[in-house]
C-alpha cells in the first residue's frame, strides 16, 4: 500500500481526533476537519484564537487519530508529528472548493481570522481492523512513498 492510498482514505474519513499538550503538560484532544491529506502532509486550519493555536505555537508536536467504518470495513489511521503554519494565504489554494471552510468560518475572507498548518513530518500507523492489514508509513520530505506491512 502506497503512503498516497492512506492519507487519500484520511482525507476521505473527514474529520480526525488531535491530540497536544497545553503548557503545564496537560493533554487536550479534539476534532478537526482535515481540509487536505496528501504527499506534502495533512493540512488543517484553526483560529489564531483557539487554545489549540495557542499550544502548537509552543509545543509543534500532535498526535492524530481517525476510524471510519463501513459495512464491514473498519479502519484506523493514527499519525504522529509536527505541524507548522504555512499562513492564512494558503487557505485559498489547499481548501479551494472546501465547504467546510465556509461552514466554520463563513467570513474567511478576513485571513487574521484563521491559520494554516501543515502535518509536515511524522510516523503513521494504518490498521484495517477487519481485514488485518497492518502497515506503518512516514510523511515528510524524503520519505519512502511506500508503507510497510507488519504483521
Amino acid at each position: 500500500m502506497d503512503v498516497k492510498d492512506i492519507l487519500g482514505i484520511l482525507e476521505d474519513m473527514g474529520v480526525a481526533v488531535f491530540a497536544t499538550v497545553d503548557e503545564s503538560g496537560m493533554p487536550h484532544a479534539r476534532h478537526f476537519h482535515i481540509g487536505v491529506a496528501n504527499e506534502q502532509g495533512i493540512f488543517f486550519m484553526t483560529s489564531p484564537e483557539t487554545k489549540f493555536f495557542k499550544q502548537v505555537a509552543t509545543n509543534p508536536n500532535v498526535a492524530v487519530t481517525a476510524m471510519s467504518q463501513e459495512d464491514y470495513l473498519i479502519q484506523v489511521i493514527r499519525i504522529e508529528g509536527k505541524v507548522r503554519p504555512v499562513g492564512p494565504d494558503r487557505l485559498y489554494d489547499l481548501l479551494a472548493g472546501n465547504p467546510y471552510v465556509n461552514y466554520v468560518y463563513p467570513d474567511h475572507k478576513k485571513q487574521e481570522d484563521i491559520e494554516v498548518f501543515q502535518l509536515y513530518e511524522g510516523v503513521g500507523f494504518y490498521h484495517s481492523l477487519t481485514q488485518g492489514h497492518k502497515y506503518v508509513f512516514s510523511i515528510g520530505e524524503g520519505r519512502s512513498e511506500t508503507a510497510r506491512s507488519i504483521t
